[in-house]
């Protein structure tokens, strides 16, 4: 890709250090509506689209948002993921990184204060291809001591639902009525395998940038735009793509991350997973097979708010328990986006499951 960030030198880029609340309001904006146009978010937002356009270009550029796009997770295709913890060797931790954040099937690593000192989201093209990377590509890697294994059976909240909440209920609910992402009707029904041509290209370029347009994609792969406006309305009519505008974690007011791992009686789930909803700290709630059968990840402010966290699960979502629970140190890679310490982007690896060569 001509325009990748993994094109422009680190030192190159104007990282940002801070966020103010116009930049908040034009991200939550865009969490609600990731490809809504200039013109739109103006409207809703009472800004011109230049003054809109300036302020995302610096956000995008120093690291503090964008906008990406993945095969939607679960969905219509194939796509399994997991979770995956890892003892690793001393020492090895940082080289483990660097191997695993090149890895597409790698969508996301996180560094935990626990004996399993690594977490990873995985994304497979089925169980042959998910247990093929589970028990022979990871374990096999140098520094690997021993991996525990989770697999995704329904993603109840995602990542790209989590809202920084910087805008009112009235802007909040113009944004809502626009057309969702990329101005498409109607969802179809229809199985799409977005990691396969003629999809391949469109999607990992959208995934470097949620927000390209058809001209945008023409221009990058080749096509013609007919042909490019034509497949993108097949990928977002077929919902096979989520788009999500991210964010800096570590710019943001909740720079505490903690995964509880828990254990719900199987009837008790849909009970526990509403109530978790309206929680703001909510970032992710995926049920799992095994004893701890509810993973539930939280944004937070401080150690003290993760406390009051724990309480409320134990306290107030019973019959849930806490069977184990880790506090993210660092997080170095988030649906293919490597990051720095404050969670800034600072390059793109395309995601895609893996599968049988």
């Amino acid at each position: 890709m001509s325009e990748s960030l993994n094109d422009q030198p680190l030192e190159a880029q104007m990282m940002l250090d801070s966020l103010d609340e116009e930049d908040f309001s034009l991200i939550h904006a865009l969490q609600l509506r990731p490809r809504a146009s200039w013109a739109q978010l103006g409207e809703a937002l009472g800004s011109s689209p230049v003054t809109l356009t300036r302020r995302w270009e610096r956000l995008r550029d120093g690291g503090g948002a964008w906008v990406t796009a993945y095969p939607r997770v679960p969905g219509r295709s194939r796509i399994q993921a997991a979770y995956v913890e890892i003892r690793c060797a001393s020492g090895q931790v940082r080289a483990l990184i660097r191997e695993l954040s090149t890895w597409p099937s790698v969508v996301s690593i996180e560094e935990a204060s626990r004996e399993y000192s690594l977490v990873l989201t995985v994304f497979g093209l089925g169980m042959h291809d998910l247990s093929t990377l589970l028990l022979d590509a990871i374990p096999g890697l140098p520094g690997v001591l021993n991996i525990r294994s989770h697999l995704v059976s329904r993603l109840h909240v995602e990542g790209s639902s989590w809202r920084v909440g910087a805008l009112d209920r009235g802007r909040v609910q113009a944004l809502s009525q626009l057309p969702p992402s990329g101005g498409a009707g109607g969802r179809q029904q229809t199985a799409m395998r977005p990691w396969q041509e003629p999809y391949a290209a469109l999607t990992a370029a959208l995934g470097e940038d949620g927000r390209r347009t058809a001209a945008d994609l023409a221009r990058l792969t080749g096509r013609p735009v007919s042909t490019v406006r034509r497949q993108l309305g097949q990928l977002i009519a077929a919902d096979a793509l989520t788009f999500r505008c991210e964010i800096a974690q570590g710019l943001t007011p909740s720079p505490i991350v903690v995964n509880w791992w828990c254990q719900v009686p199987v009837a008790h789930v849909p009970t526990c997973v509403d109530r978790l909803r309206a929680n703001p700290a909510i970032r992710q709630i995926a049920s799992l097979p095994g004893p701890a059968n509810l993973l539930v990840t939280t944004w937070m402010r401080s150690i003290e708010e993760s406390m009051r966290m724990q309480e409320h699960l134990e306290q107030d979502l019973a019959p849930l328990s806490i069977v184990d629970s880790a506090l993210i140190l660092r997080t170095a890679k988030r649906m293919g986006w490597l990051l720095d310490d404050l969670g800034r982007s600072t390059g793109f690896v395309v995601t895609m499951p893996a599968r049988r060569e």
